[in-house]
């Protein structure tokens, strides 16, 4: 998607669910013998970009539900974490969310 003039972009989604990640091989061995679950928080995943600025990959991570504190990757910040609201139009729910880009070095 291309955000407008003022950065401004909006995105039409539905909440996704926590998820758990693969338990086998390597990477379920290493889940077993640490003694951690598999799960992932609700998230989404945003790759942002601009000319002349630094590419930015990050998630943002749904208040309340499970693993919030506990997410397998150790990914949930404090500042990615969102609380959808009542949208304005009374359709569903809405989020507002600022990101900003380093220029390039």
């Amino acid at each position: 998607m291309t955000a407008d003039e003022m950065g401004s972009f909006r995105l039409r989604t539905v909440e996704p669910a926590p998820y758990q990640i693969p338990t086998d091989g390597s990477c379920g061995r290493l889940i077993a013998a640490a003694g951690w679950h598999a799960w992932r928080r609700a998230h989404l995943h945003l790759k942002v970009s601009a000319p002349d600025h630094q590419t930015l990959t990050t998630q943002l991570y749904f208040r309340g539900g499970e693993h919030v504190t506990d997410d397998i990757a150790s990914a949930v910040k404090p500042e990615l974490v969102v609380d959808p609201g009542p949208a304005a139009d009374g359709n569903g729910h809405e989020v507002h969310y600022d990101l900003e880009l380093a220029p390039e070095r």
